[in-house]
Parts: C-alpha cells; sequence; structure tokens
C-alpha cells in the first residue's frame, strides 16, 4: 500500500488486490522514521486510472475472440491487469502518534514512498480509545480481539443508543445495565416492553448471580404512591407537561390544592376533585381541571390509603440494583404520567443529597421524550445527579438539545439517508464517517462515539450475554409450525 493523497482529513491509499481484507472501522497506522500516522478505513474503491473506461469498453468489444491465441513475451498484459485491478482505500485521519499519545494538533505527513502501512493491532486501538478508571465493561470484539470500555466513562454523561430495529439497541442497554449494576451502581429501567425482567434468569433458567438485585414493579399494581407524596410541585409538572394544562388552570389548580389542605388537614386526589367541585372559579377552567383529574384517578396510579414511595424503593438498592418500570401494560398517557412523575421526584430526592446519583436507561425514549420536561434534566443532570441512556429507533424524535450535549453514542446499522444526515449533525464525529460505516453494519455491531472510546470511533461487534434479554421479534412461521405442516 502507498499514499495517493491527504484533503483536510481524508487520506487515500493505494493498495494492490492480493492485499490483507480490511473491514470498515479498521485502523491503519503509516510509519515513517519513527513517527507514526493513524488513520480509520471507511471505503475501497477501484482507483480511478485515466482510460480505464476506454480499456474496458475494448475489451468488453473483443471478448469473442479470446480464444484466439496471443504472444506477451514481456508480461505486459499480466502488469495492466493489476494496474486496472488497483484499490482505492478511503480512510480518515484520526492523529499522529506522539510517544504513545494520540495527537490532534501536530502537522505531520509521512513519505508517500519510503513510509511503512500496516494494519494497526487490536491492543494499540485499545489502548488509545481507553478512557481513566479501573471499572471495565467487557463491551465486545473490534479487530477480532476484545474490546472493554470503562464504567466511569457513563457516570455524569448523558449518552444514546440508536439504530433501526432488530439491530441490538436494548441487547447492548442490557449489556450496560448488568455491567453497572455489578459495580453497584443504581440504574431505573423505563422498561417499554416487559423484557428488562428476564435479566433475573440464565440462559439455561437458573437465578443470574445478579437476580437479588433486579427489582420490577409495575405502576397500578404493585407499585401505587399518594398524591400527597407527589407533591405540589410533580402533580403541576404532570398537569402541565402530560395534559397540557393552560397557566391560568395550573394557578386555580394550586389555589385548589392548599384549600383541600386547609379542608381536609391533608392533601389527598378525592379530597382534590371535591374541593374543586365546590370552589368558585371560571365554569370552563372548573371543567378542564376537573376533567383532567377524573383521568388521573382512572389510571389508579395514585392510593392514598397504602401509598408507597420513590425512596423506599431507593432503599432496596442500597448496594446497587437495578430498579424495572414495566410500562407494557401503561395507556401512553398513564405512561408519561409514570415517567414525569419519577422524573420529578427523583429530582427533588436527588437535588437533597440524601441519595447518592442514579442512572436512568430510557427504553423507546421517542414515546414519551418531549424537550419540556427532559430539558431541565439533559442540561443539569451533573447537579441534579441523573445520567440518562435513551434508546431509540427514532432519532429525529429526540430534541437538538439532547443531541448536542451528548457525550457518548452508539450507533447501529441506519440505512435512511434522513436519519443518517441527522446523527451526522449531532454526532461527534465526521458525516463522512457516520454515513459510510454506520450504513453498512450488520445487527449486533455498532459504530461507538464519545467519551467512552476517547473520542476515537470505534466498530464494535457487541458480545452475547449469559441471562435472558428477551426483546425478540414474535414469528407467525416457526420451526415448530413447519414440523406441524
Amino acid at each position: 500500500m502507498k499514499i495517493l493523497s491527504k484533503n483536510n482529513d481524508t487520506v487515500k491509499i493505494l493498495s494492490s488486490p492480493d492485499e490483507e481484507l480490511l473491514e470498515r472501522g479498521d485502523y491503519l497506522l503509516i510509519e515513517d522514521g519513527g513517527n507514526k500516522l493513524l488513520i480509520q478505513v471507511l471505503d475501497i474503491e477501484y482507483a480511478d486510472i485515466p482510460g480505464i473506461l476506454e480499456d474496458t469498453l475494448r475489451e468488453l468489444s473483443i471478448e469473442d475472440a479470446r480464444s484466439l491465441s496471443s504472444v506477451d513475451p514481456y508480461s505486459v498484459g499480466s502488469l495492466i491487469a493489476k494496474l486496472r485491478e488497483a484499490r482505492l482505500v478511503i480512510a480518515k485521519f484520526r492523529g499522529v502518534l506522539v510517544n504513545g499519545e494520540l495527537r490532534n494538533d501536530v502537522l505531520w505527513l509521512p513519505s508517500r514512498f519510503n513510509s511503512r502501512i500496516i494494519k494497526a493491532s487490536s491492543s494499540l486501538v485499545n489502548e488509545l480509545s481507553r478512557t481513566s478508571g479501573r471499572r471495565t465493561l467487557l463491551l465486545g470484539e473490534c479487530m477480532s480481539e476484545w474490546f472493554t470500555i470503562n464504567a466511569e466513562s457513563l457516570d455524569g454523561r448523558l449518552t444514546i443508543i440508536t439504530g433501526k430495529k432488530e439491530m441490538g439497541k436494548s441487547h447492548l442497554a442490557k449489556l450496560l445495565v448488568l455491567g453497572l449494576v455489578e459495580y453497584g451502581a443504581r440504574i431505573i429501567v423505563f422498561d417499554m416492553n416487559g423484557e428488562y425482567g428476564g435479566l433475573s434468569k440464565r440462559v439455561d433458567g437458573i437465578e443470574s448471580d445478579l437476580s437479588n438485585r433486579l427489582k420490577v414493579i409495575i405502576p397500578s399494581q404493585n407499585f401505587k404512591t399518594s398524591i400527597l407524596d407527589a407533591g405540589l410541585k410533580t402533580m403541576m409538572d404532570i398537569l402541565r407537561y402530560v395534559y397540557d394544562t393552560p397557566s391560568a388552570s395550573l394557578r386555580e389548580f394550586s389555589r385548589v390544592w392548599y384549600l383541600a389542605e386547609r379542608v381536609y388537614g391533608k392533601v389527598t386526589l378525592r379530597g382534590l376533585i371535591e374541593a374543586l367541585t365546590k370552589t368558585q372559579m371560571n365554569e370552563s377552567v372548573r371543567e378542564a381541571l376537573l376533567s383532567r383529574l377524573l383521568s388521573i384517578e382512572d389510571l389508579d396510579f395514585f392510593d392514598d390509603e397504602n401509598p408507597q414511595s420513590i425512596e423506599d424503593l431507593l432503599e432496596e438498592l442500597d448496594y446497587g440494583g437495578a430498579l424495572i418500570v414495566d410500562l407494557s401494560k401503561s395507556l401512553p398517557h398513564g405512561r408519561r404520567l409514570v415517567v414525569e412523575y419519577f422524573l420529578s421526584k427523583l429530582s427533588t430526592i436527588l437535588k437533597n443529597n440524601k441519595y447518592p446519583p442514579v442512572f436512568l436507561l430510557a427504553e423507546e425514549a421517542h414515546l414519551y421524550l418531549r424537550d419540556t420536561y427532559w430539558d431541565d434534566l439533559v442540561t443539569r443532570m451533573r447537579h441534579i445527579g441523573i445520567f440518562p441512556i435513551f434508546v431509540t429507533n427514532q432519532p429525529d424524535m429526540i430534541p437538538d438539545s439532547v443531541y448536542r450535549q451528548a457525550d457518548n453514542i452508539f450507533l447501529f446499522n441506519f440505512t435512511n439517508d434522513s436519519d443518517l444526515d441527522y446523527l451526522a449533525k449531532a454526532s461527534r464525529v465526521d458525516v463522512e464517517t457516520v454515513k459510510r460505516i454506520v450504513k453498512t453494519l450488520p445487527p449486533r455491531r455498532c459504530l461507538v462515539i464519545g467519551r467512552v472510546v476517547n473520542d476515537l470511533p470505534i466498530v464494535v461487534k457487541v458480545r452475547e450475554l449469559p441471562v435472558k434479554t428477551m426483546g425478540e421479534t414474535k414469528l407467525f412461521f416457526t420451526e415448530s409450525q413447519q414440523r406441524n405442516l
């Protein structure tokens, strides 16, 4: 292989057809005089040699005469054939290695003719991409070797996992959950499909080592809370963001809250409804608030007689664990209500420094991620102590403000150009890298970008898990059905 050109951060390499096979995302080292240039392979094309089109057309037109014998004493034909088969490797500049450190600010170019181009070792890529920390998570394979990240690189960060369906997003999310729990982290999981409960079982059906540190709650069934525990702020947030209640109506609700507190001694949902019917106010406002409170009552999430609290749940995770909020049986507005309740309460609790920070994994985040009630969390998450991990297959449904502040992005396959354009603008890597690599990724392979890999884009084949990950696509045409035919 020889260097052809370098234009900005794009490096083009000429290669013969019998060179070592390369994959998108592989790294190459260009060595010259003790210095090394690191580049990442994005694509491979045929070299555009002048006159190649005319030569190919000429050969195509005389294919019928190939059976005739020809004399080539100097083997010129084989040399020309090799030139016609030359490859062009498209790569991206990732930095210059100076004393073992990867530098982007060093201006140096290797010799076109005297430099040596070799495939970078997986150990070197691992070393350059590793961040500081002692708690390693085995993510999968990179360049045929095991690849690890540090759990500390997820701490205090905003992480996004996105890609088409059936590409392995949830599988990776479960791998991160198990790894963080193993190191004593506390994670709250919004489980949209009721599949995270399977993490308590190994593939053979036996309980996993972390089964006693996973707790599944189903809102309105085995977990109900009280209006008093929610508090006025949380109820105002629910009315504002879940039920789109106007400001004028919210002021009246606040007045009714304090009235119910004076009349009944404590605030209950039934007491609020009764106070609302007796309080003098604009009739349209009364009807609007009453319909919303009755809708909340129908969800059966609030129980003022035998309530539970988030504090009780966090106490059970004192030594680390995952609280799985199963939302698979919730109605859409009930799902948003539960999410808003948890976010608002967690923000209040953690601001008081009574509990250590928590990770928050939001599956199918596009179904309830609104820039309104998530904006404050994303903007001030480091100060609040909630570190989100968003999982979605609709990246354009996540607000731009979330992407702009994302520290880590795990990109699985996308073939839709509009999705790729959106991701390319928001990610921490150049547009060409995203489009050329992500578009061709097979299932269970992802492009890792951000702080977690020291801003060095890495393609990883995510490893299998020893537990029941569930989440498989249910099929009608199965092997058992075929045998019954």
